[in-house]
């Protein structure tokens, strides 16, 4: 019979292990960060063209649905067609910012004037007129096109992946079969675990995708009636910020309203432009989105808030981007399987996370 000294010693070689495991995987993913971003976007990429070659496979032409090959090479060329599209009209935007500089500068020059007469410290007009010049939209414009033309470099290299996971897909049935030849009741239980981890995967990807369109789209028409610039820059960074939660939607929401500033000169722009975007924000992420998205993302707020510093401190703006995905996809699979399920049940929201 074993003692309580002997059940805690022998949990520490497991805790050790852990810990071991944990500290190598985190120095792995930071100093191979130029394999493992590629890699965790394609298999993202793979999910979502897995998902729409589904969809695809239920659109039938005269009781004959479209070919498998067929169907995964044209989902494979929407979302490559879609990425390349964004990319394009981000890019065109962004110079569009970068030329406009000039008279973005004078308006605000004028603004700067304005309130020099109506605020009689000449030191809070010091700060306000260092902190204003310090924003050079030129530059933080360059940076972006920088940062998109690094991404673009990179893609070529997700492409690569997705293709040969694509590939791959066809053989795993293969290799399961070959793992349980027998088809008994260890295959039944894997086959149904496999199943179960992929549909909850895709339904969370596609909720999280969902309800950031919806999010994008609202808010782009309510840009377009407040006539902002460039709505569709603004739109797509809400749609990538909206993953990122609590900081996410504050920053997609901040920057066009920093933005109206210099369009129209008028610091209650800036009230407008944000107080809108939040409102729309708000009321899609307390009312909509747990409507939607049901039980799919079942994360506590002290499991995000450690996803985001752990993920954006290894790989930055990416890493809070990945951050929440990566988080609920850990805790659905470690759901599945005894050793593992008390830690997703802690870092679930309310403990539950099904059978």
């Amino acid at each position: 019979m074993k003692t309580k000294t002997d059940t805690g010693k022998s949990m520490l070689p497991n805790v050790f292990y852990a810990f071991g495991i944990t500290a190598l995987s985190t120095v792995g993913l930071i100093y191979f960060d130029v394999i493992f971003k590629p890699l965790v976007i394609a298999l993202l990429a793979w999910y979502i063209i897995h998902d729409l070659n589904r969809r695809l496979g239920k659109i039938t032409i005269r009781g004959k649905s479209m070919p498998r090959l067929l169907r995964g090479l044209s989902s494979f060329l929407i979302i490559t067609l879609v990425v390349v599209t964004i990319f394009e009209v981000v890019s065109l935007n962004v110079e569009q910012i970068s030329e406009q500089g000039p008279a973005y500068k004078e308006k605000m020059e004028g603004l700067m004037g304005s309130l020099s007469h109506r605020i009689n410290d000449p030191r809070l007009m010091e700060y306000l007129k260092s902190a204003f010049s310090k924003l050079n939209l030129a530059a933080m414009a360059t940076d972006v096109i920088n940062a998109l033309s690094t991404f673009m470099a990179n893609f070529s290299i997700i492409l690569i992946y997705v293709i040969f996971m694509l590939l791959e897909e066809a053989a795993v049935r293969v290799k399961q079969l070959k793992l349980f030849p027998e088809k008994d009741e260890k295959f039944k239980r894997f086959d149904k675990l496999i199943s179960k981890i992929d549909k909850a995967v895709r339904a969370f990807l596609g909720s999280m995708i969902l309800i950031s369109f919806i999010t994008a789209a609202i808010s782009y028409v309510a840009l377009l009636i407040l006539g902002v610039d460039f709505p569709v820059l603004w739109a797509f960074l809400i749609f990538i910020l909206n993953f990122i939660p609590y900081i996410g939607p504050f920053i997609s929401s901040l920057l066009p309203a920093v933005l109206s500033v210099f369009q129209f000169g008028d610091l209650m722009h800036f009230v407008y432009v944000f107080g809108v975007l939040v409102a729309i924000q708000l009321v899609l992420g307390n009312f909509i989105q747990p409507k939607l998205m049901g039980k799919t993302l079942n994360i506590s707020p002290i499991t995000v808030l450690l996803a985001l510093a752990f993920w954006g401190n290894i790989w930055g703006v990416l890493g809070m981007i990945l951050a929440v995905p990566i988080a609920s996809i850990a805790i659905i699979i470690m759901a599945q399987f005894a050793g593992t399920r008390s830690l997703a049940i802690m870092m679930s929201d309310n403990g539950e996370v099904g059978d």
